[in-house]
């Protein structure tokens, strides 16, 4: 990722669909007949044989080719006045003088098929155009400017090799209208003794077990009503009791969907409303998080990322850096968790939190 000037999120998400496809590309034009036939053109045409060749048919004057001076020697001798008497009178011993033998030798070269062709191969200026190795240069030029092979010298093989190294290990695209499997309801606790569907007393919002959530059109849906209810929540020094809510939300985990010790999450956000969203990695009974939103998610439609390793994370909105921070869950097994809520010191307010997709990668 590079930090530049924030992406449009449709531009930003085009740029990911045609990163995804780079190397696949990539791959199709090296092993490509295309590419052999322009690379064997290219040591061709680049070759110091050929263009010296090209350099001697373009710049050479035809007056100074050897037909060129057989011809003007031809023509010389053609107003000579013993070839001008001979060939008005045709007398025998007139073929003995020096002009008139020359002259006659060359009438008999110039009117050889093959002199005529190489003449007229020399006389023309545009001679180059009708060689093999023009066409052989034409080719080449075409194949120059073709796009797949603009595209393929565009990238380099450190380049796709990088792009390679992420393979995709999860992805939830919310095609169906039912939540995956994968998915469940509540905090992972190591123990399935532990209620897992809970809220906590110092939050205003209690959780429904999936009844706040929806899918539709391929967007998970999780909101915050205002909504009165009396559901389980931990308190600190009481435990787990009943506590009254005025509002009601949800929360989710992947325990099946284990994140490795360093990769990329991404995902497609949409925030909305007063309360506070959370898509992050964490461990079990951990404190912390690695929160993909950030502290405070963003109003619109964007695309977060989250990039860790064991020392450090860093996260972007788009394609811009956003955060930079050592890494507090190094070394621990991570699963996703999502969830919408209202701290206890927070003006309340309904919100809405709209998932597009989640995708992990991994080296």
């Amino acid at each position: 990722m590079q930090t530049v000037k924030m992406l449009s999120t449709k531009s930003f998400e085009q740029w990911l669909q045609e990163q995804a496809q780079i190397a696949v590309r990539y791959r199709k034009v090296e092993k490509s007949d295309l590419l052999a036939e322009y690379n064997t053109l290219k040591e061709v045409v680049e070759s110091a044989e050929f263009q010296a060749k090209k350099t001697k048919l373009t710049t050479t004057r035809y007056a100074d080719t050897q037909e060129g001076s057989t011809m003007a020697l031809y023509k010389q001798l053609s107003w000579n006045t013993s070839v001008v008497l001979y060939n008005l009178i045709k007398k025998e011993a007139w073929k003995e003088k020096p002009e008139v033998v020359q002259y006659l030798e060359l009438t008999a070269q110039i009117q050889t098929p093959e002199f005529q062709q190489a003449n007229a191969f020399w006389k023309n200026p545009k001679r180059w155009f009708t060689t093999p190795e023009s066409q052989q240069e034409k080719r080449y030029n075409e194949l120059v400017k073709h796009a797949d092979i603009v595209f393929f010298f565009q990238h380099t093989e450190k380049e796709i090799a990088e792009l390679e190294s992420y393979k995709m290990l999860w992805a939830a695209e919310f095609e169906t209208a039912q939540m995956s499997s994968v998915w469940k309801t509540g905090f992972l606790y190591p123990s399935k003794e532990f209620k897992a569907d809970h809220s906590h007393v110092s939050e205003q919002q209690a959780y429904t077990q999936g009844r706040n959530t929806q899918v539709a059109n391929r967007v998970l849906t999780i909101s915050t009503k205002k909504e009165k209810t009396t559901a389980p929540a931990w308190h600190p020094t009481k435990g787990m009791i009943m506590h009254d809510f005025a509002y009601t939300s949800d929360i989710w985990h992947t325990a099946e969907a284990v994140a490795p010790k360093a990769g990329v999450l991404q995902a497609k956000v949409r925030c909305s409303g007063k309360a506070k969203h959370l898509l992050c990695l964490t461990s079990v009974n951990a404190k912390k998080a690695l929160n993909i939103l950030g502290e405070q998610a963003m109003k619109g439609e964007l695309i977060y990322t989250l990039v860790w390793n064991e020392k450090e994370v860093v996260n972007y909105v788009n394609n811009q850096e956003v955060l930079r921070s050592q890494n507090p869950l190094a070394g621990e097994a991570l699963h996703l968790l999502v969830r919408s809520y209202i701290p206890e010191n927070q003006k309340a307010g309904a919100g809405q939190l709209d998932i597009d997709w989640v995708r992990i990668y991994t080296k």
